[in-house]
């Protein structure tokens, strides 16, 4: 058992309970998900609002990815390729993008 509001020193807070969430980094996507979802709506324009500041999108994922990188403490997610840890997501899609380029089965030249 946890003391209340006790800090494992992993970063992955339940808002809810003040309690550490027991797993590690990519343990938690689904916790993740639940949380952005539930920091956003659609106003009757068609934009996306966040709850938790004056952000607004017309495109869901931009906003998701705002909140994600802004108001919600993920743990980090590992790149299955290297040692690295991402704060979010995107920052792993970007990582990867960058750094683990996939061997084209053809020569690309360029002019």
């Amino acid at each position: 058992n946890y003391e209340e509001g006790y800090d494992d020193g992993s970063g992955m807070i339940d808002p809810n309970t003040g309690m550490p969430i027991a797993a590690g980094a990519d343990g938690n996507k689904d916790y993740v998900d639940s949380v952005v979802n539930s920091k956003f709506y659609k106003n009757p324009d068609g934009y996306f609002m966040c709850t938790d500041c004056d952000y607004s999108s017309r495109w869901e994922n931009c906003l998701k990815i705002h909140i994600e990188s802004k108001h919600v403490h993920t743990g980090g997610f590992s790149c299955d390729q290297c040692d690295k840890v991402c704060p979010t997501r995107n920052a792993l899609k970007v990582h990867c993008q960058r750094r683990h380029k996939p061997e084209l089965p053809y020569p690309v030249f360029r002019s």
